[in-house]
């Protein structure tokens, strides 16, 4: 599935040609093992696969689709800023009619940086479909895990550990208990492995 052929007709209502000649690029950068275009697809199939999604108007429709799309539009596993520059590139090139749509998107984005499921209905869509994986069972936690190394090689394997396991830790509690039981062996796996 090519997500920016697939939705074309509903970005180009939103943004200018330029982003969207450049979005495709973005999600396929080098550096990207775990935040690629896959995953881009993942967030677009979870979203529309989310019970509440039929019941949303068009343009709820449309702001998460956007969001989707720009979340991590900008991903630099080197910054802690890159929801706020996928924010900004949603911004300028944002060309749609509608400015309570920028505002919108904007607050979905938001949303993803936080390790905590939001109340809002939209927002929770989101969050969810960029979380989905971690209900996805140990294999896909595990495969993610390896991408996610991939992405952070530049930081020492001690420090690495160290912040994994934190993030990891942040997660207990927010999905299931099975989600919990896969996420306690991936910290199993990561104190031992590093």
């Amino acid at each position: 599935m090519n997500p920016i052929k697939a939705f074309e007709d509903i970005l180009k209502n939103y943004i200018g040609d330029k982003a969207l000649v450049e979005l495709p690029y973005r999600w396929k950068e080098k550096h990207r093992a775990y935040h690629t275009v896959n995953h881009l697809i993942w967030v677009l199939q979870n979203i529309e696969s989310n019970i509440y999604f039929k019941e949303l108007s068009v343009p709820e429709k449309h702001a998460l689709l956007l969001a989707a799309f720009f979340h991590d539009a900008v991903y630099d596993p080197k910054r802690k800023d890159n929801e706020d520059k996928s924010i900004n590139l949603f911004i300028v090139s944002f060309k749609g009619r509608d400015i309570k749509m920028i505002d919108k998107v904007c607050d979905l984005i938001e949303v993803t940086k936080y390790r905590k499921r939001p109340i809002d209905k939209l927002k929770r869509i989101l969050w969810d479909a960029d979380n989905a994986g971690f209900m996805r069972g140990y294999e896909i936690l595990f495969k993610t895990e390896e991408l996610i190394r991939k992405e952070f090689s530049f930081v020492s394997p001690k420090k690495y550990k160290e912040e994994r396991i934190k993030f990891l830790k942040s997660n207990l509690g927010l999905f299931n208990t099975s989600a919990d039981k896969d996420l306690r062996k991936l910290i199993e796996y990561v104190e031992k492995k590093y």
